[in-house]
């Protein structure tokens, strides 16, 4: 099966905390410099902050792209200018055992993630098969 998600992330030296106070919203996932890391056994060398798509991994990159547009929309002065400053980006991620699907992005998209000052990095991995 193929499983993909997208989630929008801020990543730097900054207080998660006060980053949620800044954009309103309630990150899916963050922690701050120094925080013990218990994947690496170490402390994070970063902050993150960051917003998951609420979808299941089943559904389409585009809808899940489209789902944390919705969520940052209601923030977009707050989160273009802390993506300004931190490098802001809209992370995909795609394991594909099925075939890559593709990938397709409206202008409209594109004009979102540019006037929120996102990048975006695709993270897409062959699970095997075709």
């Amino acid at each position: 099966e193929n499983e993909q998600y997208a989630y929008f992330t801020l990543t730097g030296d900054f207080d998660p905390d006060a980053m949620s106070a800044r954009l309103g919203l309630e990150p899916s996932e963050s922690w701050k410099v120094g925080d013990f890391n218990s994947r690496t056994r170490r402390p994070f060398a970063f902050s993150r902050w960051s917003l998951e798509s609420r979808l299941t991994e089943n559904q389409a990159l585009e809808a899940h792209i489209d789902d944390v547009l919705s969520q940052l929309a209601e923030a977009s002065a707050a989160v273009s200018a802390a993506s300004a400053e931190l490098g802001g980006c809209m992370q995909l991620v795609g394991h594909f055992g099925r075939g890559y699907p593709g990938l397709h992005l409206t202008a409209e998209v594109i004009g979102k993630l540019a006037a929120l000052n996102l990048s975006v990095d695709c993270d897409f991995y062959g699970l095997g098969g075709e």
